[in-house]
């Protein structure tokens, strides 16, 4: 989910485990292009924007060790639909949606795991100033560069890319400082009505669910006091 405030700080949902407020989810493939839509929208806006992002966990019952293909992914997540053609299908449209946006998905690299760590992370960067930079460089490695992103030194290597102090976000890591903090924004979700992401949640109006075209969130934003 992920929180978006004109004017004043907003929130989203577009993060999950495995996103006005809204809701997110690093193994999801539409919430980076639903970041990549909100930001051309709030470019086009007369007011400034920002965005807190938080976590959603798509599938909060993966096991730690769980590794697994995109397809293999998606069959767990949706069980019963008629698998090749489906998943085939989805993939197909993430991708050609992603390169309209400058977007590269590279779904025979992406390995499915647990994404709790990697969601730290994103509370780590956010407590430091830099969540959209470490949003973007985790979507990256993961859908780009078929890193799995459950280990501590790749992510640590990867908070250092975009400023963040290596041994502070190594101890973090590894202390756990942020991991109630990424099951709290799932319960927030659910108390707020989301159950699906990206979810972009403006001040006064119900959750924007959906990668929708940016004159959508464009509208949304206006219309905003």
């Amino acid at each position: 989910m992920a929180t978006a405030h004109v004017g004043r700080r907003l929130s989203s949902h577009v993060l999950g485990r495995g996103p006005a407020p809204g809701g997110t989810n690093i193994a999801c493939p539409w919430c980076r292009i639903a970041k990549r839509r909100f930001e051309e929208a709030a470019a086009q806006h007369d007011r400034p924007v920002t965005v807190e992002y938080h976590s959603f966990e798509l599938a909060p019952d993966l096991p730690d060790d769980y590794v697994g293909t995109e397809a293999e992914f998606l069959r767990r997540l949706y069980p019963g639909t008629k698998a090749a053609g489906a998943d085939l299908r989805r993939i197909r449209q993430v991708v050609s949606t992603g390169a309209r946006l400058g977007l590269d998905y590279d779904f025979d690299a992406v390995r499915h795991t647990s994404t709790f760590l990697a969601h730290q992370l994103l509370h780590h960067g956010k407590a430091h100033g830099v969540q959209g930079l470490v949003l973007d460089a985790l979507f990256t490695a993961y859908f780009e560069h078929g890193h799995e992103l459950r280990q501590v030194d790749g992510l640590v290597a990867l908070g250092a890319d975009v400023g963040l102090d290596a041994a502070v976000t190594r101890e973090a890591l590894l202390s756990g400082r942020y991991a109630d903090a990424v099951r709290q924004d799932r319960a927030r979700a659910g108390d707020r009505g989301v159950t699906s992401i990206p979810t972009y949640v403006l001040p006064g109006q119900d959750p924007i669910h959906g990668a929708l075209r940016p004159v959508v969130f464009l509208d949304a934003l206006r219309m905003v006091p």
